[in-house]
């Protein structure tokens, strides 16, 4: 038996209308297929849930009691409002970390949640971004974490287990270091309505707590960027350029209360050097309306052209090789990154191989470390 907890109830660890992710289908999904190292069969348990919105936790945790075809995994779920009632009460595993960035990561945060699960031997799985808070406040947090080598600790960049992502890496390492990576992320914002997501102090902004994905795949792709190097502006909200009207009637009175430097920008477009030579550029737009969302990675290198659209849905990569005028396109619409990387996290926990780890908490920590460049150069 693997005793299971998730801090947050809310559509990253419990799904909603706005993305694929959902960690407690994923899970429902991988029970009874994990073994132990010695090859026996694995249950999965949901122990608790951590919330401060209970009544929202009660009714996730009776809606997985109803809709599930394993209510068993549900039966004895426990709902707190309070994170240290939880680790004192249950005996946990391993947890699932899906709360707001203002609420972890940080020993000033109303919860430093992954120190405490630390302290008592938990294995995590901590949701991006890591924290929204100052790099001065994340870091001690990150040096504690990733000194423990008892722990399997994985952070939620799931294009690493992405079929596309890999496959791109593949052919990097057949044709040679890329020149140029290039990343457009244009978010669809009317009907975003979560007043912590268009508050910065609260979300860390849009790179910090979105784009940070594609901070990652640019690492992941390229290589190490020189921090030095990164420059970055923006569009804010009180610019010329800066009013949105397809804006939610409450984010629009939000907007006015809050002072200028928290309100979330509207276009950043930043660019720096990778410490290979090559450049990196990455532009994030908050104005499209409706719900899609588009984006594109492109990676350049001496003959190649990779070009992947749509990552979070459709998937499609096109290829163009050297010594060729061609371009093919391949698609990954079955692909899961989000099951494949809950599923490597749980046999890491069972088997103690933290190699099959593709995000560790340190490595995060560097991805938080350019995404919160890219913000503070915006606020300069």
């Amino acid at each position: 038996m693997l005793r299971i907890a998730f801090f947050g109830a809310g559509q990253v660890n419990f799904g909603g209308g706005e993305g694929p992710w959902n960690h407690a289908k994923r899970l429902e999904l991988l029970d009874n297929s994990l073994q132990t190292k010695e090859g026996y069969p694995v249950k999965l348990v949901v122990v608790g849930i951590y919330d401060l919105h209970t009544k929202h936790a009660e009714r996730v945790l009776e809606r997985q009691r109803q809709n599930t075809k394993n209510p068993e995994m549900w039966k004895d779920t426990i709902v707190f409002d309070s994170c240290k009632e939880m680790l004192e009460t249950v005996k946990i595993d391993a947890v699932f970390i899906g709360v707001p960035p203002d609420s972890h990561g940080s020993f000033n945060s109303p919860n430093d949640i992954e120190v405490q699960c630390a302290k008592r031997g938990i294995h995590m799985f901590v949701e991006k971004p890591l924290s929204c808070h100052p790099l001065s406040d994340v870091s001690p947090v990150a040096s504690e974490i990733s000194s423990r080598s008892d722990l399997v600790v994985s952070v939620g960049y799931m294009f690493r287990y992405s079929q596309a992502i890999r496959r791109m890496k593949e052919i990097i390492s057949l044709y040679g270091v890329p020149r140029a990576f290039v990343g457009r992320y244009t978010c669809a914002y009317s009907n975003i309505a979560k007043e912590m997501w268009w508050d910065v102090k609260k979300s860390g902004g849009p790179i910090v707590e979105q784009a940070t994905h594609f901070c990652d795949i640019a690492r992941f792709l390229v290589g190490e960027v020189d921090f030095d190097s990164v420059q970055a502006t923006s569009i804010k909200q009180t610019d010329r350029l800066g009013n949105l009207k397809a804006l939610p009637e409450n984010i629009e009175k939000l907007e006015d209360k809050l002072p200028e430097e928290r309100r979330t920008p509207r276009v950043t477009s930043a660019f720096w050097k990778f410490q290979s030579g090559a450049i990196g550029s990455l532009i994030h737009g908050v104005l499209l309306h409706g719900n899609k969302y588009e984006s594109e990675i492109e990676i350049w290198g001496d003959g190649y052209r990779l070009v992947l659209s749509d990552p979070y849905h459709k998937c499609e990569l096109k290829i163009r090789l050297p010594d060729s005028e061609e371009t093919i396109t391949e698609q990954f619409g079955t692909d899961d990154p989000y099951l494949e990387e809950d599923k490597l996290f749980l046999e890491a926990v069972l088997g103690g191989d933290k190699k099959k780890i593709a995000s560790s908490y340190e490595d995060a920590f560097n991805i938080y470390k350019l995404s919160w460049k890219i913000r503070t150069q915006c606020e300069n």
